[in-house]
């Protein structure tokens, strides 16, 4: 027995190999690596735009139908014709002939009425997504030609004005034109409108307050465009490749800053973020690519965007594994055996019906803008309506950060708990407690059943949104530089291409080549995405992204409008020029500035 007491202490005072205890170290420390590298991309995913809303089951039903319905002609059309009014709109003002500036702003009358024609397009669309956003309001054609044109007629006022006191040209002349033009815009609508229906207390005050923020984060966008570009002209070409890595920043931030302004407007999420913020980034490049610069600055434009597709796509895989695991349990029990294809709108709506036990408070019914339905889905909306299931409003914006995280309450709230009494172990408790023991392993059997389902929902509902803005997006860095392109070719051909910087013979095949492969690297990541939706959800992303270019098509237009008729032609010399002295750092640069005349 003494030699087993030391033999065990032996073995207790051992020492521990110093290999063996590295290794343990070295484990732990992957497994702390592991884990904080996962709560980063945890909140890294949480934070991108396709992770912060979902669809509503009422958009979800109108999509649905859209995809039984519509023809692949009638999707191709809707995707190639919706950037033709703006393209068409921008080419016939360039070809108003203009005279120099230093003629005065009475010989340049031509100008004044592309300014004037310019205003009222960009006030005739906002009144249409006014119309749009708030379709209670009566927003009759006559009216919003009204409103347009009053904008436009006191806008060329204070623009001429300011031409007689200040001198021509004016400068800054669309950018902080903005000011003049939302005081107009405000005038307006409380002239045809009434001033009834701006004043505390009215109906229309609750949208008013969600599009005010919508359409200023609009407007800040716009103002930011231009001292970007001229930053990249500024810059020494050696030190441009810092500029270009400093735009996926600055895109982070705005996408950010756009999806806060539209919190209150989950529906038109996607839209906004990719017109907001894609939208500018795209004809930042473009223009960017133009410009004389080495081949390497190209090849850096190119890369950081396609890098940006990668993490999207990445992004959106891991939100489509988790909603083919959902399914898999849905259709067939079991994660290990593959279902018969099946598109996953259907899957979705199915799972709807069958959820009717349990409140799902992160599912919203109805659409912050109203669909086209048929009477048959109004019964349905309304029927599922009157059960009270799912959440009828939106969110708060402090709820919005737990998207993800599910709370079900049954209706009746609370299960009371039984109280147990002890009793006579006779045959008929025996028998009870077996009934009892039956029937609550069937209930959880049926509330597993009912979890899948929601959660199928809500990853689905997820999945969609997160398609949305993809396509949304791979679309706008699509038809952004092929727009510009042809804009630039034919305004090479007018007259009035000698009034901007560059003047003419700058723009030739080298610089729209490197364009045009930068949109068609865009086209294949969508016809990518297109393929592996198909193939894994029998669904069609093309088919969805028709459905939103109709269904927000006075949304969208608005902003192509605007976007396109203010920043493209910004560095016409008719709004303003200023010549800074030569500068070592920065070279020679024109910026558009205040020139007063004394």
């Amino acid at each position: 027995m003494h030699r087993c007491i030391l033999g065990a202490r032996g073995i207790a005072n051992t020492p521990v190999s110093p290999m063996l205890e590295t290794t343990k170290i070295d484990a732990a420390r992957g497994v702390s690596r592991v884990g904080c590298w996962s709560q980063l991309e945890e909140k890294w995913n949480r934070i991108q735009v396709g992770r912060r809303g979902s669809y509503s089951i009422e958009r979800l039903i109108s999509l649905e139908h859209y995809c039984k319905t519509t023809s692949w002609t009638r999707v191709i059309l809707v995707c190639v014709l919706t950037p033709i009014p703006v393209l068409l709109a921008a080419v016939l003002l360039e070809c108003l002939p203009l005279r120099s500036p230093s003629e005065g702003w009475v010989a340049n009358w031509v100008f004044w009425i592309r300014v004037f024609l310019t205003v009222a397009l960009l006030a005739f669309g906002g009144n249409s997504q006014l119309a749009n956003l708030i379709p209670d309001l009566n927003h009759t054609f006559c009216k919003q030609l009204i409103v347009a044109t009053g904008v436009a007629v006191g806008h060329i006022g204070v623009c001429i004005f300011a031409s007689y006191i200040i001198g021509f040209p004016v400068p800054l002349l669309m950018q902080l034109g903005t000011i003049a033009y939302g005081i107009l815009m405000s005038i307006m609508l409380r002239l045809v409108f009434g001033s009834s229906t701006f004043v505390t207390g009215s109906p229309f005050m609750i949208y008013m307050k969600k599009l005010h923020s919508f359409f200023l984060a609009f407007m800040t966008l716009i103002m930011v465009y231009p001292p970007f570009k001229v930053l990249y002209g500024s810059v020494p070409v050696a030190y441009r490749g810092v500029v270009v890595l400093v735009l996926p920043i600055w895109r982070f931030a705005a996408k950010q800053f756009s999806v806060y302004a539209t919190r209150d407007l989950e529906d038109i999420m996607p839209e906004s973020a990719a017109f907001f913020v894609d939208f500018f980034s795209s004809l930042y490049i473009s223009a960017c690519m133009s410009s004389p610069a080495p081949l390497y600055l190209n090849f850096l434009f190119i890369a950081t965007d396609l890098g940006h597709i990668l993490l999207e796509i990445r992004e959106l895989s891991y939100n489509a594994k988790a909603v083919q695991q959902y399914i898999r349990q849905e259709l067939t029990g079991s994660m290990h055996q593959v279902p018969e294809l099946k598109n996953i709108l259907t899957i979705i709506l199915q799972a709807i019906k069958k959820t009717n036990a349990c409140r799902t408070e992160s599912v919203r019914l109805w659409a912050c803008l109203p669909h086209p339905l048929t009477t048959e889905q109004t019964e349905q909306l309304l029927q599922l309506d009157s059960l009270a299931v799912f959440r009828r409003r939106n969110r708060s914006s402090s709820d919005r950060s737990t998207q993800q995280t599910m709370v079900f309450r049954t209706q009746k709230g609370v299960k009371q708990s039984a109280s147990i009494v002890p009793a006579p172990k006779t045959q008929h408790t025996k028998r009870s407690t077996n009934v009892q023991a039956v029937h609550a392993i069937v209930s959880n059997l049926v509330t597993n059943d009912s979890d899948k389902s929601e959660m199928l929902i809500l990853q689905g509902l997820q999945l969609l949104f997160h398609c949305e803005y993809l396509e949304l997006v791979e679309y706008v860095e699509c038809i952004i530089p092929i727009l510009y392109v042809v804009y630039r070719s034919t305004l090479e051909q007018l007259p009035n291409i000698v009034y901007y910087p560059d003047g003419a013979g700058s723009w030739g095949t080298p610089s729209a080549a490197n364009i045009l492969l930068l949109a068609l690297l865009e086209a294949l990541s969508l016809a990518f995405l297109q393929s592996v939706l198909s193939r894994k959800f029998a669904f069609s992303a093309m088919h969805q992204l028709a459905f939103i270019l109709e269904t927000h098509v006075y949304l969208i237009q608005s902003k192509l409008f605007t976007g396109v008729l203010l920043l493209v032609p910004f560095e016409l010399k008719h709004f303003g020029t200023y010549p800074f002295p030569e500068n070592p750092l920065l070279g020679s640069l024109t910026l558009p500035v205040f020139r007063c005349r004394l």
